[in-house]
């Protein structure tokens, strides 16, 4: 299989490092010699969070208010890693960027770089009320303090105000096959709605 790179929209609670999961899973079985590289702008975030540093700390205070980051700061998080970590005919899962136009301006030259043709861009569409519920419940779940109902209004007003533009912006690109899923479904119909759309085989 020829390498390929996956990008994966929506919003906070949507599902998509479930579904990046599994998409992982099926190409490490089925083309093993290849390799997935995949980043997750989110998880980068929290790392950086997570240390001691003032970058960090600024960082936390405008995630803790339900904003997006700066363009830079998103920009060289996954840069860095996929500079670092992606090797030759790998394939490549992009978790939740780019999530800005700018950002978007960064990213476009990704594809071109490394060789790949067309960028599958996977769009998984759910309602700001049903990801709001998830979140909640996730919350109340797992005791994170971060997702307060205030905080992800805040996160639902900037996916409207930023990030559903970018989506906007792909969605009739030659160089990119853009497909749209009913993210409000179980995780097994959506995971075999975006098998069929990128036909790839169960």
């Amino acid at each position: 299989m020829k390498p390929q790179l996956f990008v994966f929209f929506g919003r906070s609670g949507c599902g998509k490092g479930t579904q990046t999961t599994l998409l992982t899973k099926y190409l490490n079985e089925t083309d093993p010699n290849a390799g997935v590289f995949y980043v997750s702008t989110g998880d980068e975030f929290r790392k950086l969070i997570s240390g001691d540093t003032y970058t960090g700390k600024k960082l936390k205070d405008i995630v803790d208010g339900g904003q997006f980051a700066p363009e830079f700061l998103a920009s060289m998080l996954w840069a860095n890693v996929m500079t670092r970590e992606y090797k030759e005919r790998m394939h490549m899962i992009i978790d939740g960027s780019p999530r800005k136009i700018p950002e978007a301006l960064v990213f476009d030259s990704v594809a071109p770089f490394y060789g790949f043709d067309k960028v599958k861009m996977i769009y998984m569409n759910v309602s700001s009320e049903w990801a709001t519920d998830k979140l909640l419940k996730r919350a109340e779940a797992q005791g994170r303090k971060d997702d307060t109902a205030e905080a992800i209004a805040k996160r639902m007003k900037a996916f409207d105000d930023f990030l559903y533009p970018v989506i906007l912006s792909y969605k009739n690109r030659d160089d990119v096959d853009f497909r749209e899923i009913n993210g409000e479904q179980s995780i097994e119909k959506v995971h075999a709605d975006i098998m069929s759309v990128l036909e790839l085989s169960k």
